[in-house]
């Protein structure tokens, strides 16, 4: 019920009363990781100052979301689970921020314990074992096997679909889909921030290709948690960006509303891959299918 009260809070403040408020928050607790994945420009940043979060500005970035009637809190890095300050641990951290929120969710390189305190907890698993080793530091085995025995209660694993393993997502939601505790998965597209990791940009047939093949799975019966809306709409970006319902802050508390890469690379819209962005676009302008996604993803107990 407290999902529920506060999503419904949101969209009467904002869609009846008018008011400017960020759906969701994309706050990351460090650049600190223990992985350094091919696809991610973040864990480079590490060890630089004001690149890891203290207990005290988490607090006041998690207060000022709150206070502005942001529902939804998903902590990122580098790797949020690694996150401590002044003897407070990651699950401290997400203990305050369920005081305040409707809605906590992480998402992890899935390498450390998952049995964590948040009300979602997204793993990333990007491509079979031998692909998503090249792509995450060798980690598969062991991210399969925390998987295997999570105890999360509402645990999804994530792919984003790059140009080395658009062609087996099949063959991951095959895998992933038979751990009893993954409750579906959601994908979206790399995006690449120039920093060198270009590489893995999709083509635009490319682009086509793995959004078909995700759209089949999810029409097979497979828990692919995207709406077909947003992953049609994803092909050519044939949807209308509501950048100002994503909050970003970063690990020196600085925080601003609009889209992900807005200070973190050069914003190129039609190659945006970022689907919770589209799905939360759509659910904003009651698009039932995106609406039902995120009741799935957010909602479900």
């Amino acid at each position: 019920m407290r999902r529920i009260a506060g999503i419904l809070k949101f969209f009467w403040r904002s869609r009846l009363l008018g008011r400017d408020i960020p759906l969701i928050a994309s706050v990351k607790l460090s650049y600190r990781c223990n992985l350094a994945c091919r696809a991610c420009p973040f864990h480079s940043l590490s060890g630089g100052p004001e690149t890891h979060m203290t207990w005290d500005t988490a607090r006041r970035s998690l207060d000022t979301l709150a206070q502005s009637g942001c529902p939804i809190v998903v902590f990122e890095g580098g790797e949020p689970l690694l996150w401590e300050d002044g003897g407070h641990s990651f699950s401290d951290l997400a203990l305050y921020a369920r005081e305040r929120f409707s809605c906590v969710a992480a998402t992890t390189n899935g390498t450390l314990d998952l049995d964590v305190p948040t009300d979602i907890l997204w793993v990333s698993i990007d491509g079979t074992r031998d692909t998503h080793n090249v792509l995450r530091s060798g980690s598969y085995d062991g991210v399969m096997e925390n998987l295997r025995f999570a105890r999360h209660p509402r645990l999804y694993v994530h792919t984003t679909l790059n140009r080395l393993n658009w062609k087996e997502l099949r063959r991951v939601v095959e895998t992933v889909t038979t751990i009893p505790a993954v409750k579906g998965i959601t994908v979206q597209l790399f995006y690449a921030y120039d920093q060198g990791e270009d590489d893995l940009a999709l083509s635009a047939q490319d682009r086509q290709n793995a959004l078909l093949s995700a759209l089949a799975l999810k029409k097979e019966g497979y828990p692919v948690l995207n709406s077909s809306w947003s992953l049609k709409a994803m092909i050519n970006n044939t949807w209308t960006c509501r950048e100002r319902l994503l909050a970003n802050i970063n690990p020196d508390g600085r925080m601003s509303v609009g889209c992900y890469v807005k200070d973190r690379g050069r914003v190129v819209c039609t190659r945006c891959g970022f689907t919770p962005v589209a799905e939360a676009s759509g659910a904003y302008a009651l698009v039932p299918g995106a609406l039902l996604a995120g009741m799935r993803v957010f909602l479900a107990s």
